[in-house]
């Protein structure tokens, strides 16, 4: 999949670079969701949406 692309130019190293960081933001904020325990997941699920 990667092989076909080619890097004419530097500047093209950046879209790759931007989509290894956003992977590796949704990868971490996933693995956070994963691992979270009952007591923070009950938490969580008991903070208000909206000020009244």
């Amino acid at each position: 999949m990667f092989h076909r692309i080619i890097y004419e130019d530097w500047q093209l190293i950046f879209p790759v670079i931007a989509l290894a960081v956003a992977s590796c933001i949704y990868l971490a904020a996933a693995w956070r969701a994963a691992h979270m325990t009952p007591k923070q997941v009950e938490r969580l699920a008991h903070l208000p949406f909206e000020n009244e």
